[in-house]
């Protein structure tokens, strides 16, 4: 069944945007934007320093190695990955170890990506 959540926040490829997930994801971005020692902006941060590097294929193994003083990884990682009323908001979604930005919420991760890495 389409859009339905598969086990651990993975995705089918085809699923239909959530638009108040959407509306919900951008709200959140400009808060992770003024607050980067939130661990959603660290494990946001993380991901995008990765994909700035040239990394093209991006693990969750890789992810979490930027962020080895985090306690919290997996369980906020999670969060980040799934639809539900008290998420932190859908940004990631992964198949197998790969994780990839969710494609609904691209367009305003580029908006925070410009404002957040805007000196470098």
């Amino acid at each position: 069944m389409e859009g339905l959540l598969h086990k651990h926040g993975e995705q089918q490829a085809d699923e239909k945007p959530n638009l108040e997930e959407v509306r919900k994801v951008n709200r959140r971005l400009k808060l992770w934007a003024k607050r980067p020692n939130q661990i959603n902006s660290k494990i946001l941060n993380a991901f995008l320093r990765l994909k700035r590097s040239g990394l093209t294929t991006i693990t969750e193994s890789n992810l979490k190695n930027e962020l080895p003083e985090e306690k919290s990884f997996e369980s906020n990682f999670l969060q980040m990955k799934i639809i539900a009323e008290k998420n932190h908001c859908k940004v990631f979604e992964q198949f197998g170890e790969n994780i990839s930005l969710w494609r609904p919420v691209i367009t305003g991760i580029n908006e925070y990506e410009n404002i957040v890495f805007e000196n470098t």
